[in-house]
């Protein structure tokens, strides 16, 4: 155990030595200083001897001047060293002291508080053969990534310095997570915090720590201004069923802030319950009935977006607040937390009246752009997408610089065309994500490719594969014989190390890449604008556009095919993504033909003179004749005649050839209109030229009276039929 007091003989060699404008050392003097020079010596072996005179001189020359070994100095104290090092105008000398510090063991973190290079005294620390060998190790995996040179060059060789130093090891395997992760919350951004990340992802490559940092680290979680509008015992209820919940992560981020607003609801409303197990059902109730006219903002805590502030609540973004709350109470419920005073599945239930207002509504993408945006996507290169780098950067690029290869680029492109995945799913493609297969015409017996995508693991089902057009496959193809060799990543849904198509510099492509560079490079080469009456064209809108165009297509696919090509695991969800056209719609009705296969018009004369006479009153000469084709009916309510369509003959037929009837048809003061008849089924069977439907009609209508009283069988006429011809198809006037 060291001594942390000099002794007597200790001082009066340093006032000797280090008590006069220059030291002047001897044998004598150093035998007695032995105790404060050995450890020095030890770890500065390597070092050369100028360099290691004056570690010694500075140190010993501050040991004599405070009276205390430099192992009880403060990190104060040896800043205050290395600074004076460095006044002689040389800054280089400050190194040798923050590594003296650094091999001691006594300050590991030195170097960030004295403005020093931390790769030259990571060589004074480790070794400069030792430090060659690890940033060689990191840099070579990093390259056969394909990083750029800029990132090998200039930041990997100061963040790796920077993290062994604080390490204490110059030992990639000894190097801890929690090391790395603590050092990157000193650099919020910037080079060195990039340099870090690059570390982190080669250090997870290797099976050193679990898994590497991102960028976005420190703003995961909610924000601190979020967390402090909520009551303190609501919030750590809230915290703690975050903390246990199984949902899907984004979901339970989206819960997590709609507990938060519940919890502010209280504090506003009831500062008796800012406790869940506190609630009652007239609070629950209460709630739901505030929710209904809540506004956007209201209960927010902090919230930078304020474009809809004060606008009230979408149908479902009320249901949303409520449906969460009730998730939540009825998880505490289940875990045991708390006692229930009331059912939440009952209380916390949105209005069957506000869910009405709730459909499917698939935003889909009008045939016209889309069609322009397939041209696009199947031209894309390297000038439609927007250059990468400082203008310095691009100066001294030899080319075009893209943040990722347009090879790559254009792949994903023909994943979002064609494919019909989720931004997530395409993210997330193994490398060897197609098969190939052969098919055969079944009416020409010719071949035809087949391509087959499986599809990754996704919210709703397991990993299935999926027809897509060939053209897929081979622009995945160019991508993969490009492609560099990439680590492989943990993925996030399974938990499992994959390959993953879309990566590059041992990253996958930014969530965010399509919607924020792609598409708007897509739709400026399209020539149409970002947004239409439906929103901003976002990657999910492709997902909607293809669906309905599957389900509308001359040979569709049905709801049950269409349902297992997007990998949905209930009807109800393929809903909200295809619709029926307007167009097919009108065009399947009109194929049906509701309207002339149950409605048709008959021509009417109308004979004025015998209505003016007052013969028609009297009822002494017919004033209506229904046109039959062959003949006349003079039956007055013909449109409720049951043998309307198979003429008995009865005494209110009237033949054509007869004198009265040719008398008709060239007698003046004759008007002609139309007149609509509502058929029955059995009626437009026999319009249609059923046969056997005729004769069912004439055997079912011999036993029923004619508007004169006898029956057909009476008549003699059983089996007779006359022919309306006159009965028109539709009301244009056509003729069957």
């Amino acid at each position: 155990m060291r001594n942390d007091e000099l002794t007597a003989a200790e001082r009066e060699a340093l006032a000797k030595t280090y008590g006069q404008p220059y030291p002047r050392s001897s044998q004598a003097r150093r035998r007695v200083l032995h105790r404060l020079l050995e450890p020095i010596d030890e770890v500065t072996g390597h070092w050369h001897e100028t360099a290691v005179a004056r570690v010694r001189n500075g140190v010993l020359g501050r040991v004599h001047k405070v009276q205390r070994p430099y192992w009880c100095w403060d990190e104060a104290t040896w800043i205050d060293v290395a600074e004076q090092a460095g006044t002689c105008g040389d800054r280089g000398r400050r190194g040798p002291v923050v590594a003296v510090a650094n091999l001691l063991g006594l300050h590991r973190t030195l170097h960030h508080h004295v403005q020093v290079q931390e790769p030259p005294v990571a060589e004074l620390v480790f070794g400069r053969d030792t430090m060659h060998t690890v940033i060689a190790e990191v840099v070579d995996t990093l390259r056969s990534w394909d990083a750029s040179q800029h990132t090998v060059v200039g930041q990997i060789p100061a963040a790796l310095s920077d993290l062994l130093l604080v390490s204490g090891t110059p030992r990639l395997e000894d190097v801890t997570e929690q090391q790395i992760r603590t050092l990157a919350e000193r650099y919020p951004t910037g080079a060195r915090r990039s340099g870090l990340i690059k570390v982190s992802r080669v250090l997870a490559h290797q099976g050193i720590i679990a898994k590497p940092l991102h960028n976005n680290d420190p703003q995961r979680g909610p924000r601190p201004d979020t967390l402090s509008t909520v009551p303190p015992s609501w919030l750590a209820w809230a915290q703690r069923w975050r903390a246990l919940s199984t949902h899907e992560p984004g979901t339970i981020r989206g819960m997590f802030l709609v507990i938060l607003i519940a919890g502010r609801w209280a504090a506003e409303k009831h500062p008796e319950a800012l406790e869940p197990q506190l609630w009652t059902r007239d609070i629950a109730a209460e709630y739901v009935a505030d929710t209904l006219h809540a506004v956007h903002g209201q209960w927010a805590g902090h919230n930078r977006n304020t474009t809809r502030k004060g606008q009230p609540l979408s149908a479902v973004g009320k249901v949303q607040r409520i449906d969460n709350l009730r998730s939540f109470f009825c998880d505490l419920i289940d875990w045991e937390w708390i006692t229930p005073k009331f059912d939440p599945r009952k209380v916390l239930a949105g209005p069957l009246s506000v869910r009405a207002q709730i459909g499917p509504n698939p935003r889909i993408i009008d045939e016209v752009s889309w069609a322009k945006l397939m041209a696009a996507g199947l031209t894309l290169n390297s000038e439609d997408l927007n250059e990468y780098g400082t203008p310095r950067a691009r100066a001294a690029a030899e080319g075009r610089r893209l943040y990722y290869p347009i090879e790559m680029v254009r792949a994903l492109v023909g994943a979002w065309l064609f494919a019909g995945c989720r931004i997530d799913e395409i993210r997330r493609l193994e490398v060897d994500c197609v098969d190939r297969d052969e098919g055969r015409d079944e009416k020409t017996g010719e071949t035809f490719p087949i391509c087959l995508l499986r599809v990754p693991q996704n919210k709703t089902s397991r990993p299935f594969t999926k027809p897509v057009d060939p053209i897929v496959g081979q622009l995945i193809d160019a991508w993969r014989h490009v492609r560099p060799p990439q680590p492989k990543i943990v993925d996030r849904k399974t938990g499992e190390h994959r390959e993953f198509l879309f990566c590059v510099r041992g990253l996958q492509i930014g969530r965010a890449y399509l919607n924020d560079h792609v598409l708007p490079a897509l739709c400026r080469k399209a020539g149409i604008p970002e947004s239409d009456s439906r929103g901003a064209l976002t990657s999910h809108r492709a997902r909607s556009t293809i669906a309905t165009q599957l389900l509308n297509a001359p040979e569709p696919l049905s709801i049950a095919d269409l349902k297992e090509w997007l990998g949905h695991k209930h009807f109800s969800s393929t809903r909200h993504y295809a619709a029926i056209l307007q167009r097919r719609l009108t065009a399947a009705y009109r194929k049906a033909d509701y309207f002339a296969r149950n409605v048709r018009t008959i021509q009417v004369l109308i004979d004025r003179e015998t209505i003016l006479s007052g013969a028609a009153t009297a009822g002494e000469q017919p004033w209506k004749y229904y046109d039959l084709g062959d003949g006349y009916c003079t039956y007055d309510f013909f449109a409720k005649c049951p043998h309307r369509l198979a003429c008995a003959r009865c005494p209110f037929y009237l033949p054509k050839q007869s004198s009265t009837g040719q008398l008709l048809a060239v007698k003046d003061g004759v008007e002609q209109m139309l007149e609509r008849l509502t058929l029955t089924d059995d009626e437009r069977a026999a319009l249609e030229g059923d046969r056997d439907a005729i004769a069912a009609l004439a055997e079912r209508l011999a036993t029923v009276p004619t508007p004169a009283g006898p029956t057909p069988e009476q008549l003699g006429t059983d089996r007779a039929f006359v022919a309306l011809t006159a009965v028109q198809e539709s009301l244009t006037g056509e003729r069957p």
